[in-house]
């Protein structure tokens, strides 16, 4: 582990924080248009489910009805495939409907900590950590920045990943879209019991092994194993296209399509998707209300580094800095959700305008009560 001490005067300090206000102001701008983007995108969502959940038809899979010819249709069945994939390098082979190899290499990580001290004067002290440990990765980990010598990586991944994925996969009578095939990847394991293995490799516990053949993996040591997309029952709701299923283009000429694994009723898996977007909407959300905030933070704070002469004095502003930037950036994204929603969903969208409206006036009549208390004190304190 290697320890590094960096000390900052106040007068760094100071021209770094004022350097940070327009980067401050980018961010809070990036913030705006993430919440704005993903608030569109939901509304855009909500009525596209809504226009699919009108108009599906729940058909069965081994028969083809002209009478829905470009309708959205909702179908449940074996998905299968004559295909046998097979990996050019190791031939490993699978008669499934995507088949994929998987390598990871033995490399050193490094971790970085790091924890500053404000010093009476305004100066700062940073304390940085750097430790190392070895871990399994897919990915090439550079180690030439490494702070420490003797972790040295290497930096190629020889062999790589590798994935294909079956011609023709049909559903009954129908057959899958190159869109639905893509949505097809409900990987497990795959055992492998037979493989082409170049000098060097092994087979051990269905994994391919290359390197050394201690118990203890080196550095540079890799491993390789197999998934697979099996052929099994899926639930699918897309556009009859002929013997195709593709996806359906609503009015706003969007394409849905939406592909589970399992046997589910068309209602259960508009829900599932109801409930995906949810889950990715208010996590937008708070990435944008965070986004906004760290800017704002980031933008105001010369103010607290301007006071950090005395380290106290700086931490107490600083902290009034945060607490302002969260509550008011959170009623700015109530303002945006509730703009966003108005049109689409009113008794969504009015709600939301009202709390914000509200805590923007419990706001300002806290600060107009700070303010008459301030007042008041300098008053008595003069009287005194």
């Amino acid at each position: 582990m290697v320890t590094e001490v960096t000390r900052h005067s106040w007068g760094s300090r100071l021209m770094d924080s004022l350097k940070n206000i327009v980067f401050g102001i980018v961010v809070f701008c990036l913030g705006i248009w993430l919440l704005w983007t993903n608030e569109h995108r939901a509304v855009r969502d909500y009525r596209e489910i809504n226009e699919v959940r009108n108009n599906v038809i729940t058909v069965a899979a081994d028969s083809i009805s002209e009478v829905n010819e470009g309708a959205v249709v909702h179908v449940t069945g074996k998905a299968e495939t004559s295909s046998v994939l097979k990996d050019p390098l190791f031939e490993v082979e699978a008669n499934a409907i995507r088949l994929r190899r998987i390598v990871e290499m033995y490399q050193w990580q490094e971790n970085v900590r790091a924890k500053t001290t404000k010093n009476t004067g305004g100066s700062s002290d940073t304390v940085t950590e750097y430790s190392y440990e070895k871990v399994w990765s897919e990915r090439v980990i550079d180690s030439s920045e490494f702070k420490e010598s003797g972790h040295e990586n290497p930096k190629v991944m020889q062999p790589e990943g590798w994935a294909d994925v079956a011609a023709t996969v049909t559903l009954g009578s129908f057959t899958l879209g190159q869109d639905a095939k893509e949505r097809l990847r409900f990987y497990e394991s795959y055992t492998v019991h037979r493989a082409t293995l170049p000098e060097g490799a092994r087979l051990e516990d269905s994994e391919i092994r290359m390197g050394s053949t201690g118990s203890v993996p080196d550095i540079g040591d890799k491993r390789i194993r197999f998934e697979v997309v099996p052929q099994g029952t899926i639930s699918i709701i897309a556009a009859q296209a002929g013997s195709d299923l593709k996806p359906w283009r609503s009015r706003r000429g969007e394409g849905y399509l939406r592909v589970q694994a399992g046997s589910h009723s068309s209602k259960a898996m508009l829900t599932q998707a109801e409930s995906e977007i949810n889950f990715r909407t208010w996590l937008f959300r708070l990435g944008g209300w965070l986004l906004m905030s760290f800017g704002m933070i980031t933008a105001l704070s010369p103010l607290a580094v301007l006071l950090d002469v005395l380290p106290v004095l700086g931490n107490l502003i600083g902290g009034g800095i945060k607490f302002f930037s969260l509550l008011s950036c959170g009623i700015f994204s109530l303002l945006i959700i509730g703009v966003a929603w108005v049109a689409a969903r009113p008794l969504l969208g009015i709600p939301i305008l009202v709390a914000a409206v509200g805590l923007m006036l419990w706001q300002w009549r806290r600060a107009v009560a700070h303010k008459a208390a301030v007042k008041d004190a300098k008053a008595s304190k003069l009287k005194a």
